[in-house]
This record gives C-alpha cells, sequence and structure tokens, in this order.
C-alpha cells in the first residue's frame, strides 16, 4: 500500500510485503562460484574485478517486508547448483539505496571437499553498489595475517592491519602487488660545509 501526489511520495509511503519465488534462472553481474573459490585459495588475494559474468540458480526466494518506503529482507535466499546466497539488512526504496549483509557459501563435493563459506556486504545506490567480502573473514582465514587482526589493539599494529583491510575495499587497481607502497631506502645525510669564520677590519 502507498499514498501520494507523487512517485517519491509514495515510495516514502509504501507499507506492506511481497514475496518473489524464481526457479531455473540466473542472476547477472557477479559469479559467487569464480569469486568464492579464488578467496578459497588465497583469501588474501583481494576480490579483484568479480563484477563480471552471471550467478545460476536452481530455487530463488524472497520475503520483503516494506515499512514508510524501507524493504527489510525477512528471508532472501538464491540456490545454485555450486553455491548458495542468503541476505539480510534493508533497501530504501526513496533513496534507493542498499544496506545489506550476507553469507555465500560453496558447496561442498561429493566427496566432502570443497566447502567455503564467506560474509559479504552489499552497500550503495541500486545502479552502482559496492559489494565486498567482509574482511575480518578474510584475514581469519589466512594464517599468516591472522595475527595481525588478533593484535589490532596495540596502537602500533593497527595501522598495519587498518592497510590489509583497506586493500578490499579500494579500486582493482590498488590491489596489485605493483602498487604497493615500498618503504625508501634510508639516505645518508648530506655533507655540510663549515661555516666560514667571521672577518674582522
Amino acid at each position: 500500500e502507498a499514498t501520494g501526489s507523487s512517485p517519491f511520495g509514495l515510495a516514502q509511503s509504501l507499507d506492506g510485503s511481497a514475496t518473489l519465488i524464481g526457479q531455473d534462472g540466473a542472476i547477472t553481474g557477479f559469479n559467487v562460484e569464480q569469486l568464492l573459490k579464488r578467496l578459497e585459495r588465497r583469501p588474501l588475494s583481494g576480490a579483484g574485478n568479480f563484477r563480471s559474468g552471471s550467478t545460476p540458480f536452481s530455487n530463488l526466494v524472497m520475503q520483503l517486508k516494506f515499512n514508510d518506503g524501507i524493504a527489510t529482507a525477512q528471508d532472501i535466499r538464491i540456490d545454485g547448483p555450486a553455491a548458495k546466497l542468503t541476505l539480510t539488512g534493508t533497501a530504501s526504496v526513496p533513496a534507493r539505496e542498499y544496506d545489506m549483509k550476507g553469507i555465500a557459501s560453496l558447496k561442498a563435493a561429493a566427496n566432502g571437499t570443497g566447502g567455503f563459506e564467506l560474509p559479504f556486504v552489499i552497500q550503495g545506490p541500486w545502479d552502482d553498489p559496492l559489494i565486498f567480502p567482509d574482511p575480518e573473514s578474510l584475514i581469519r582465514r589466512s594464517p599468516g595475517a591472522a595475527p595481525l587482526l588478533d593484535a589490532v589493539k596495540d596502537r602500533k599494529t593497527k595501522d598495519a592491519v587498518r592497510s590489509v583491510i583497506e586493500r578490499f575495499t579500494t579500486a582493482p587497481k590498488a590491489l596489485q602487488p605493483d602498487a604497493e607502497t615500498k618503504p625508501e631506502a634510508a639516505q645518508p645525510p648530506a655533507a655540510t660545509a663549515p661555516a666560514e669564520a667571521d672577518k674582522t677590519n
């Protein structure tokens, strides 16, 4: 239900519920299976440019509740042949923005190997949302980097942890190894010429 004298007014007053069920389709724009397999092998390799391809599904269920134009996800499940997604959070119809979290799971093979689970975040406008893996989860999955997260309370290591996390929230170009900043080599102090003695007349 909605009332208003303009499209924006209608969006602001939207109340009610909606259910969407789908079968044997695909969501275009990203490939969940490919992303999960990459991060399973190298958790700190970065998400890279994963916004391409498609994610096939065998079953899709979306149950939303609307209140004053805000859609709250009560149950969103996307189940595919190799991966599945669950989502929670809200989407603002008037502002056309997402604020959601989810879990993407790579299904285990018949022999029990290959299972992998990754929390992720969706934020920003509908037409260009920011989708990125949860940085803390990636760090904890990397044995060599986990101590950094545990030491975040230490001010000396806080900047180091932040720099790792920023790798997953910046543009893909910044994630490449050749873009990393290397400490400059220490330069020897410049020679200083002795001061001239004052001349007296």
